[in-house]
């Protein structure tokens, strides 16, 4: 008899079990038991793909069945990928313990860490003085600079926006034309989703979690979310990033990120609503949230 009891037809199916620790249970007991970890009641923990909850001390993520998510496979290579090389790196992040899969009424792939105890960026900065803040911007840069070099092929790959015309013919062209003329490096590593909730500050330190996004990419589209998002406007965290990040054109660089991201032209829509959209506008733009 399947430990996993629940229906998981479509992609709503399992978002309503995410949370349901109720339904995981068995078979996070079987997981924990075959690793030789200890076990107390798991506690769910929100995520925008992976099941995740807190049992004990540790994490563990389970991530959805291949009938609703051909790729699957591919996004738990991200996460332990991710996990490795951050710990290859010393950098800041969860502790990976295991990594695997188990069969039961649908196969499920899991990887357990020791998770970050600390505050997200957001929590972090909503206190911090000024200094605080610039010093935890510096060590971004830092961290960004070395992470975020050329690697052998992982995970999912990138997809590509098919929503670039709702920004107009004119803007499609000039989107062209730039990428022609400003080259990138296509394989370099990128967490993927460096948004406040996922950059964490413990004892001064920085760290980051939730790798199931990660992928090759240029390595310009990770100022997007950090920049626009994550950074939320903090002239202080600005700063001190741009201390430490190494690049010759931050303005030309974010720029490439937004035209280069999926959600590129949703970000473009929300950094310059209304219309008509020209790369200029954009340009203009990014130079005062940069400024």
């Amino acid at each position: 008899m399947d430990d996993f009891q629940q229906q998981i037809n479509e992609w709503s199916d399992w978002q309503g079990l995410q949370l349901n620790a109720g339904a995981f249970e068995p078979v996070i007991q079987k997981i924990y038991a075959s690793e030789n970890e200890p076990y107390k009641t798991p506690e769910p923990v929100a995520d925008k793909l992976a099941a995740r909850f807190t049992v004990g001390p540790t994490q563990i993520a389970i991530f959805p069945p291949s009938e609703v998510i051909p790729q699957t496979r591919a996004y738990y290579q991200a996460e332990r990928f991710g996990l490795t090389r951050m710990a290859r790196l010393s950098l800041g992040a969860p502790r990976l313990l295991h990594a695997g899969f188990i069969f039961d009424k649908y196969q499920f792939y899991y990887v357990i860490y020791q998770p970050l105890q600390g505050l997200t960026l957001t929590e972090f900065c909503a206190t911090a003085k000024p200094l605080a803040k610039s010093t935890l911007g510096r060590q971004i840069g830092t961290m960004l600079t070395r992470l975020n070099t050329e690697v052998p092929a992982f995970g999912p790959t990138a997809a590509q926006s098919t929503e670039w015309d709702t920004l107009g013919p004119d803007f499609v062209a000039e989107r062209t034309a730039w990428l022609q003329v400003h080259t990138v490096t296509p394989n370099q590593f990128v967490h993927g989703n460096l948004v406040g909730g996922n950059l964490i500050v413990t004892s001064g330190e920085l760290g980051l979690q939730r790798f199931s996004a990660a992928h090759q990419a240029a390595k310009q589209t990770e100022l997007v979310p950090l920049i626009l998002q994550a950074f939320n406007d903090d002239t202080d965290l600005l700063a001190g990033f741009k201390e430490t990040y190494q690049t010759d054109d931050l303005e030309k660089d974010l720029l490439l990120g937004l035209l280069l991201r999926v959600d590129g032209p949703q970000q473009i829509q929300a950094l310059h609503p209304g219309a008509p959209v020209t790369l200029a506008a954009v340009q203009q733009v990014i130079a005062q949230r940069l400024s």
